[in-house]
């Protein structure tokens, strides 16, 4: 059980490491820490500290670019007229329901009237199974076996690092990731690769040639191994990503914009001619002018979902519900638009179910979530 006595006479390094593990105390010991009246301001005080250092490091994402990029893709009304930016006081919360740390900033709220609901995102119907094939269109599920190449295969994990390549043979494989799941891959180099839910690579069985390429659809965090003679490449539909060995996580959805983080090593990101260097710690998006917009982030707000945690730092909530519905395949409709501009700081377990994100949203003054079969519908709160 958390002594809040004991607590209070930590330092702040202490206390800073009670936080980082509050995901695994129980609701109960949560719940006395935070409403401790003299230990709740030192709970507020390491809280504001953290997020403040997260932020720090983040860039102001486009509004505006993304509602219009959202638009695009959704069938809704003109807009009539527009709103003024209201900035909204920052608050924290940690709740207590079980396995769940769900912090939510409301910190802007961006205008232009848009229609009075949509259907933010779609459920489908696909396998709920890691699937793998020479093509698209011959897909089957995965099966725990070794074949006598020395390809192995199991529901965690494809391992293609002792592969064989028979009679000249060297085929092209795909493992595609359904929603809800991610699936780790070992290339015949070594190369790890954790696929994201929603998710498509594309690959030789055995590298060979002056390059190692292969395609990617979706999200993946690629730690390549390393050799100068023989540039890693991950193809996808806008970007192409050329490594020697390094850490870094690509995000490209369909329909969704592109980023490249990277975590270590150095990478070269081309698109349409152009052409960036990353350092450790930055982040390539291609933006709405197929440009690249370098920053400086704090990688984790890009890497958490691959240790099993949604974390989203001051991101649009479209970006959120699409993560959201990524993983739960739900569909999630917005029947107040004027949500879309709000910018959130969710942090919270993947392992969680959807109910107890609805309980852990409706915490909040601004939100109001509820649950209708695979539906989930969010409303502004009427105060």
């Amino acid at each position: 059980m958390i002594d809040s006595k004991d607590i209070r006479d930590k330092k702040s390094n202490s206390l800073i490491d009670e936080f980082d593990r509050l995901d695994s105390a129980s609701s109960a010991e949560v719940e006395t820490l935070l409403q401790d009246e003299e230990n709740a301001d030192f709970a507020k005080a390491i809280l504001s500290y953290r997020q403040a250092r997260m932020k720090q490091r983040l860039a102001q994402p486009d509004l505006k670019r993304e509602w219009l990029d959202f638009c695009a893709e959704q069938t809704i009304h003109e807009p009539s007229h527009s709103h003024t930016v209201l900035y909204r006081n920052i608050f924290y919360t940690i709740s207590s329901v079980a396995a769940v740390i769900l912090i939510v900033f409301l910190v802007a709220h961006w205008g232009g009237d848009q229609a009075d609901q949509m259907l933010a995102f779609e459920a489908n119907n696909a396998p709920k199974t890691i699937m793998i094939g020479n093509q698209d269109d011959d897909l089957e599920p995965i099966k725990d076996e070794q074949s006598a190449t020395g390809i192995l295969l199991s529901q965690s994990k494809a391992d293609f690092s002792k592969v064989r390549i028979i009679n000249g043979k060297n085929a092209m494989k795909t493992i595609t990731t359904p929603r809800g799941k991610d699936y780790e891959v070992v290339l015949s180099d070594g190369t790890e690769v954790l696929l994201n839910a929603d998710s498509k690579l594309t690959f030789p069985v055995h590298f060979s040639g002056e390059n190692r390429t292969v395609k990617l659809t979706g999200e993946a965090y690629f730690k390549v191994t390393k050799n100068k003679h023989c540039p890693f490449i991950v193809q996808t539909d806008k970007v192409a990503t050329k490594v020697y060995g390094t850490e870094f996580n690509l995000k490209a959805y369909p329909h969704s914009g592109v980023n490249v983080t990277l975590i270590s090593g150095s990478v070269a990101v081309h698109s349409e001619g152009q052409e960036v260097m990353l350092k450790p710690g930055q982040n390539a998006e291609l933006n709405s002018n197929h440009e690249f917009d370098v920053t400086t982030v704090d990688t984790e707000c890009y890497t958490q979902w691959k240790d099993g945690y949604f974390y989203f730092d001051n991101v649009p909530l479209i970006e959120v519900v699409r993560d959201l519905g990524r993983w739960y395949n739900i569909n999630i409709e917005i029947r107040d638009n004027s949500l879309m501009s709000y910018r959130l700081h969710f942090i919270a377990s993947r392992k969680s179910s959807v109910k107890e994100f609805v309980d852990n949203l409706n915490v909040f003054n601004y939100l109001s979530v509820v649950q209708k079969g695979n539906r989930l519908i969010i409303e502004k709160k009427e105060k």
